[in-house]
């Protein structure tokens, strides 16, 4: 049951007042461009939030097992980005978002980003946003980023959104397109890295990313011309070999 949740946050320092977030999603876009601004701004780990009640998992690098939760800042940046790798099934969703909702007002941050994407979006459509008024106002009037026009949004997302319509709280969610058969979307990463770094102008550089995005992109596309191949190969096989010859 969602009553039986249980979260706790270790942080060695308060977030700053705008806070980046990510939670596993499609071709896991959100949680890739996080970790591409980590490595290529600096940014080093203050904090992360433990969860009992879910499903346990521990990811890990190089053999060393981290928080599947973890907060990024350092002292000269304005912003902390929150990645999350724990996936919340959806009747855990609202008491998580309560949490991170209780957290956000002890703290005192102003504006949430949310990074998301969706399968259903034309890929060569850039960006496109879900915000509240005073986020669209401060930060997308002066862009060319789209708004998502029918909807509706679930999960953590949905909980932190709702929040900014009655708040004085900022949030605006960005999405871009995915492909549903990329388990990790570079392109995707790359759209949403791009778009951040032209509203809060970060000054990333972006072409290891690009390679990546672009190398990601012919290996799924050979795999699926070779799952067709094979698929044409099996259909002539069945059309022929139903039929003897003595």
């Amino acid at each position: 049951m969602p009553e039986e949740l249980t979260l706790d946050i270790d942080a060695t320092e308060p977030p700053e007042s705008t806070v980046l977030v990510a939670f596993p999603g499609p071709g896991m876009a959100g949680i890739f461009a996080n970790r591409y601004l980590i490595e290529q701004l600096g940014l080093e780990e203050t904090g992360h939030i433990q969860a009992e009640g879910l499903p346990a998992i521990t990811p890990y690098a190089d053999g060393r097992p981290y928080h599947h939760t973890r907060l990024f800042s350092r002292n000269d940046f304005e912003y902390t980005l929150l990645t999350s790798e724990l996936p919340v099934p959806v009747q855990f969703s609202e008491p998580f978002g309560r949490f991170v909702l209780s957290w956000i007002d002890d703290v005192a941050v102003d504006e949430v980003v949310l990074l998301t994407a969706i399968p259903s979006l034309e890929s060569d459509d850039g960006l496109f946003y879900v915000a509240s008024e005073d986020y669209h106002d401060h930060r997308l009037a002066d862009t060319s980023i789209a708004a998502l026009h029918g909807g509706f949004l679930t999960g953590v997302n949905a909980s932190l959104i709702a929040r900014a319509m009655d708040t004085s709280l900022r949030v605006g969610v960005l999405a871009t397109a995915v492909d549903p058969r990329r388990p990790l979307d570079g392109e995707a990463a790359l759209q949403l890295v791009d778009g951040l770094d032209g509203i809060y102008g970060f000054d990333v550089e972006t072409d290891q990313l690009r390679t990546f995005a672009d190398r990601s992109r012919q290996h799924y596309e050979q795999l699926a011309a070779q799952v067709e191949a094979q698929h044409r190969d099996q259909a002539r096989r069945r059309a022929t070999e139903d039929y003897g010859f003595m």
